[in-house]
């Protein structure tokens, strides 16, 4: 099984406005770090689940 995944900031828990998807604003880091863990947890799913 082959997965393809696509990310971006605006879809991530806890973002609910456009501005904290910008890298000037004070929450950026934070956010910038739950997409890679949800990305990391969406990765490690598909490989539990058999793709390679």
């Amino acid at each position: 099984m082959k997965i393809y995944i696509s990310a971006d900031i605006e879809g991530i828990t806890g973002i609910t406005h456009w501005d904290e998807t910008e890298k000037s604003k004070s929450d950026y880091q934070k956010f910038a770090k739950q997409m890679t863990d949800e990305v990391k947890a969406a990765c490690e799913g598909a490989i539990n689940a058999g793709a390679k």
